[in-house]
């Protein structure tokens, strides 16, 4: 009888623990909130809240249109829970700039700005919740100054390789311009974009994150645009940070 007691103790003990809340170790909480009215809520570890801090700051440092502000408080979730398999869904959040050719010769170039946040309707790949990719060409370069601002319709991500920055993760667009000016003015209406993240800029080990834009797009699949295809550029100031629902 003592002994059935005990497990019965033990049994509703562990049941009860299963929901108290505890910190989470190495997770914080995050709320992105961007000046086009849409807001991220996530929990994150150590490197990719330094990566989304990076890609903030590069809106500001390189402008296309798009801030966002970050706030973040200390995670807390109940003792235990179930892994579940990852769905396809999550949201991606970049700034910066990488380069595009004068001409056909390619030796002369010049910088695009980006600004970009996606998120993923629900868990799964798909219709995206609002969200933003908007392109700047600066002036003073070899083309005349331009600007897209255009509306994410659909984001997939491919999280099947280990984490950044030990492995790459991707993204992959479909887009609707609602505003073309300057030298963007004949920009596509709707467009595809594939994204790479390979972390952190100051953790990067297979080289910087990756963008290629295109007419078109896989999404919900996976697989193109290729930002490491052909046509792909790096981006050489900046970040990319891709967040996978888990």
């Amino acid at each position: 009888m003592r002994r059935v007691v005990l497990t019965l103790v033990a049994a509703v003990a562990l049941t009860f623990a299963t929901g108290l809340p505890v910190a989470s170790f190495g997770l914080t909480n995050v709320t992105l909130s961007c000046d086009d009215g849409t807001s991220i809520v996530t929990q994150v570890d150590v490197d990719t809240l330094a990566s989304l801090t990076d890609a903030v700051q590069a809106m500001t440092l390189y402008p296309a249109g798009l801030s966002c502000t970050l706030t973040q408080s200390l995670a807390v979730h109940a003792l235990g829970g179930v892994a579940s398999a990852w769905p396809g869904g999550g949201f991606i959040v970049g700034g910066g700039r990488f380069q595009l050719p004068c001409d056909a010769t390619g030796i002369l170039t010049y910088w695009v700005n980006f600004g970009l946040s996606a998120h993923t309707e629900t868990d799964f790949a798909g219709p995206t919740r609002g969200g933003t990719l908007n392109l700047t060409v600066p002036g003073g370069q070899c083309i005349p100054e331009g600007h897209v601002t255009s509306k994410p319709t659909c984001l997939t991500i491919n999280a099947e390789q280990p984490k950044p920055p030990d492995g790459a993760w991707f993204a992959y667009l479909w887009s609707h311009a609602t505003q073309k000016s300057g030298s963007l003015s004949t920009f596509p209406d709707d467009f595809g974009s594939g994204w790479k993240d390979t972390g952190n800029p100051a953790k990067q080990t297979i080289g910087p994150d990756r963008v290629v834009l295109a007419d078109a797009s896989t999404c919900p699949t996976n697989g193109s645009p290729d930002p490491d295809g052909l046509g792909s550029r790096p981006i050489l100031n900046g970040n990319i940070t891709i967040h996978a629902i888990e």
